[in-house]
């Protein structure tokens, strides 16, 4: 039951269970009235009908009795008689003339002359009263004989004065007991709403607390089909999104740490190397102009490798903050592959690289900058042609289309990776070689521009290595069409 239903009930319940009681209390109020009212009044008990049925069932009873001629018959009439006096406190006479025919040991009446000259006024029949006893008379004729019955019964009545002081007293008791029930059911109806709300708030305290100490894997239970429940709900959501938050913030934090490392190391390393070829030329080891050609001609390499490391990590923050030039158009992926094999060609040969173009769609249209796009060429063949194991390597482009998905392969006849260190192919400044040993392996910034271009045009990579030897990644790219239905 919901929260706001247990409400309903619960206001509904606190008008009703009063207005009861207050109907109560004002039937008492019209009762003390009517009594103020008629100050001299006396109010009779008793059921007039259940009166006169019982006088008639005795009027029978005593025929039947004087009827009778067998005593056991006659016997059981009597007790039968007996039974329905005591029952009713009734006092029974039975005279023939001057002569008592039924009068029972023991049973003694008061002295009611008052009544007896009223009821001899009415000739012996009839029903006459002084307010503490009724005196009922019948004329029986049996075997022709004429006989009188006498009926006498109590009368219960309530004075002026004890009725006031009952309605009095019922009043004052009502109050009370109005009070009581008032409390007595807010009590009840604050524990039915309330024991439902602080239930859930326990549990909401209990789970907020394992958060904050720190308890990112702890989840809420909580069934109950009422407002809490999706309150709960979103609070394991968010204690799962945040778990996920700390995660990538660790993550992102170790990942830091790796780029100061790797900046520091793959920096330190040229520099060292100027350093000590300009020493040399300045302590004049290079004594031949051949040799200081060779000085000149290291310093310079030395130097490119630290701009175009510093490029790349200046390229990478950029597209990390979002703060890089996209232009997305419409663009044949399959055209620009082409024009940039055609125009890098020669300058991968001189590499060692030999880079073909395999089967591919007649035409795939993306959306994307083409300068991200052929960025993500150039920084994939740059990584086959840095870690290739053959004095000439080899790399194939080829694709298809899927669907509303451009399929590409990039495939080297490269030495491949650890299966383990495929998903960190991606992160910056990562390197196969752990130790950082050969610096003319890169600085592990290419593969994650490649993983920030892709995502920026909603496609995604992956790292695969091939059956016969080499590495291949596979990238899936949104054509133009899904790109704008979504």
């Amino acid at each position: 039951m919901t929260v706001q239903r247990r409400l309903l009930i619960s206001n509904v319940l606190m008008l009703v269970i009063p207005a009861v009681f207050a109907v109560f209390m004002a039937l008492g109020g019209l009762f003390l009235v009517f009594v103020s009212v008629f100050p001299n009044a006396e109010y009779r008990l008793g059921v007039q009908n259940e009166l006169l049925e019982t006088r008639s069932q005795t009027v029978e009873l005593v025929t039947s009795w004087l009827d009778e001629v067998n005593p056991e018959q006659k016997r059981e009439v009597e007790q039968q008689i007996s039974q329905l006096l005591d029952r009713n406190h009734m006092i029974l006479q039975v005279w023939e003339g001057q002569t008592a025919l039924w009068q029972r040991e023991g049973e003694t009446i008061p002295s009611q002359a008052q009544l007896e000259q009223s009821l001899a006024a009415l000739d012996g029949q009839g029903t006459v009263s002084n307010s503490t006893y009724d005196l009922f008379g019948a004329h029986i004729t049996s075997q022709d004989t004429d006989y009188q019955l006498r009926l006498y019964n109590p009368v219960v009545s309530l004075s002026h004065d004890t009725l006031k002081s009952w309605g009095i007293g019922i009043g004052l008791f009502l109050v009370v007991l109005l009070l009581f029930v008032v409390v007595l059911t807010n009590r009840f109806l604050t524990r039915f709403v309330f024991r439902h709300i602080a239930q859930p708030l326990k549990i909401l305290g209990e789970g907020v607390h394992q958060i904050r100490d720190g308890n990112l894997t702890y989840r809420i239970s909580y069934t109950e089909p009422d407002e809490f429940r999706p309150i709960c709900e979103d609070f394991n959501d968010m204690a799962g999104r945040l778990r996920d938050s700390v995660s990538r913030s660790q993550k992102e934090e170790e990942s830091r740490k790796e780029l100061l490392a790797g900046i520091s190391h793959d920096i330190r390393s040229p520099l060292t190397a100027i350093q000590a070829y300009v020493e040399g030329l300045l302590d004049g080891v290079a004594d031949t102009e051949e040799k200081r050609t060779a000085y000149l001609s290291i310093i310079q390499k030395k130097s490119v490798e630290m701009d175009e490391m510093v490029r790349k990590l200046f390229l990478f923050s950029k597209m990390d903050m979002g703060e890089y030039p996209y232009n997305p158009e419409e663009l044949d992926a399959v055209k620009e592959i082409g024009d940039f094999v055609k125009a890098s060609a020669g300058e991968y040969r001189r590499r060692e690289l030999a880079v073909q173009v395999g089967p591919l769609p007649a035409k795939a249209i993306i959306f994307a900058d083409p300068t991200y796009f052929r960025s993500i060429l150039m920084n994939l063949l740059d990584n086959s042609a840095k870690y290739k194991k053959k004095e000439t390597g080899s790399v194939t482009i080829t694709g298809g289309i899927a669907g509303q998905t451009l399929h590409l392969y990039v495939d080297d006849d490269g030495p491949g990776v650890p299966s383990e260190a495929l998903p960190k192919l991606f992160d910056v400044f990562y390197r196969n070689d752990p130790s950082r040993k050969n610096p003319k392996q890169g600085s592990g910034l290419g593969l994650a521009i490649v993983w920030k271009a892709i995502e920026r045009m909603g496609g995604s990579i992956r790292g695969e290595n091939l059956p016969q030897g080499g590495l291949r990644m596979a990238m899936e790219i949104p054509l133009a069409e899904r790109r704008q239905k979504k």
